[in-house]
């Protein structure tokens, strides 16, 4: 079934979005772009080892559409008010591509060529299953499954709870023994609670909190080369960059010597490098969490992140480790007071009034996490391990609904792993360029000598 055909079934039973739905309804773009659009999607790979069991895949795959429900829902944009519609499980596409034997590179520089292809494809919001899935063969021991979700149902969080279930059901089906997962409730659920705690903020603080904390602020946006247009005329890029190692490892330790986190080290250098591109030292940038704050919906899969705008002050800090622990109240605090997106738009209009100069364009950075070396292989085949590097670039990327958005990944090589999504239409390739080499530079030397004056890693005079 498909949404024009929802508004023909008068039975269906309608369901209130989530705030996440909502906002993301307010970054549509039609059917050509924007959040709802066919291009804006997730891929996760697995590169599999041993015989796949096509029938048990198949199946596994339509189990897990019938376990979460949101790969199955449509959002109904054109209703009074929009609304999610739930419907019945149904078969997710698989595709099985047998490949040509591979001569003069590594099979892995080929399941990297083909993340390029699955990352450059689409999937449309407007039918279910949100779902689809491709096993291409090397041969009949080595493959790479891809699985392909529209990003309007699905999160990274959401990502890793498909995957966990996949290989449960998979081992399910082949064993005949009933799959073993923790309990869950619905995405819909999730929605209806949200609405019916809302008017809770207020007696935990949050609205206050916000009411003085972005009291003057103006969210941080980057200067673009182009200007920002009404709609992109071209499809995203991708610039990947890495942090060696060895920084890494000294991020991480600064993070522990400071009682904070990896990311607050990594915001830290984000603010540094702010300054450098702006001049400016009061700073709200917004960073994607995970939204999850109630641990009855861990298991669920569904669009929980939230966008959070993080303010700090690095005038008065003499020391990059003096902008970390700043960073690091902030970032607790935020997350103490946490609230759905569209909520602090809505009731800070002025905070986001830098959107209106179209010679800058939206900055958001984005944690998330690759598996770790401790993580065991799901059990597909003889088992599967997620590929979560990317090696190649490639002309065109998924989509996102504006600006840029910096995502870092703590890889399994000890490196972390980023990547700048960014428009042509906005911003020069080079330009990219220079802002990744710029953070690699500034947190290179800022977790080596954190108590030095960090106005020497922005290349600003003292």
């Amino acid at each position: 079934m498909t949404e024009s055909s929802l508004a023909l079934d008068q039975e269906l039973n309608r369901y209130p979005l989530s705030f996440t739905q909502e906002w993301f309804l307010t970054l549509d773009q039609g059917d050509d772009g924007g959040t709802f659009g066919p291009r804006f999607l997730m891929v996760r790979v697995l590169r599999v080892t041993g015989p796949v069991d096509l029938a048990v895949l198949q199946g596994s795959l339509d189990d897990v559409v019938a376990r979460h429900e949101l790969l199955r829902t449509l959002v109904v944009r054109d209703g009074d008010p929009p609304y999610q519609a739930v419907l019945p499980p149904c078969r997710v596409p698989l595709e099985v591509r047998d490949l040509p034997p591979v001569t003069g590179k590594s099979r892995d520089l080929a399941v990297q060529e083909l993340i390029l292809e699955a990352e450059a494809g689409s999937i449309s919001a407007r039918e279910v299953p949100l779902m689809k899935a491709r096993l291409c063969r090397f041969d009949d021991r080595d493959s790479a499954l891809f699985l392909t979700v529209h990003h309007s149902v699905s999160d990274a969080w959401s990502m890793q709870v498909i995957l966990r279930d996949l290989g449960a059901f998979y081992t399910a089906r082949r064993t005949g023994i009933a799959a073993v997962l923790p309990p869950m409730r619905q995405y819909r659920e999730y929605a209806a609670w949200q609405r019916a705690n809302a008017t809770s903020t207020a007696e935990d603080g949050a609205p206050a909190y916000w009411q003085h904390k972005l009291d003057g602020a103006r969210e941080f946006t980057v200067p673009n080369d182009h200007g920002h247009p009404e709609s992109y005329s071209r499809h995203y890029s991708l610039h990947f960059y890495a942090i060696d190692a060895d920084v890494a490892v000294a991020a991480k330790a600064l993070a522990t010597a400071t009682r904070s986190t990896l990311f607050t080290v990594v915001l830290s250098a984000f603010y540094v490098l702010a300054q450098k591109l702006t001049g400016s030292t009061d700073l709200a940038i917004r960073a994607f969490t995970a939204g999850r704050t109630e641990l009855e919906f861990h298991n669920t899969m569904g669009l929980f992140l939230n966008c959070v705008p993080y303010r700090t002050d690095i005038a008065g800090c003499a020391s990059f480790r003096d902008i970390v622990a700043h960073t690091w109240e902030t970032f607790v605090d935020a997350l103490t007071y946490e609230l759905p997106v569209n909520v602090i738009e809505q009731t800070f209009p002025d905070f986001i009034k830098s959107r209106e100069d179209l010679r800058t364009s939206q900055f958001i950075i984005s944690d998330t996490q690759g598996q770790s070396s401790e993580d065991p292989p799901l059990p597909i085949a003889e088992g599967a391990r997620v590929v979560s590097e990317r090696l190649l670039q490639g002309p065109a990327h998924h989509d996102i609904p504006s600006g840029t958005v910096w995502n870092l990944s703590d890889e399994l090589s000890g490196e972390l792993s980023g990547g700048v999504h960014f428009n042509l239409d906005e911003f020069d390739e080079s330009t990219v360029q220079g802002w990744a080499a710029d953070l690699r530079r500034i947190l290179t030397g800022a977790v080596r000598e954190p108590d030095r004056d960090w106005r020497l890693l922005a290349g600003v005079a003292s």
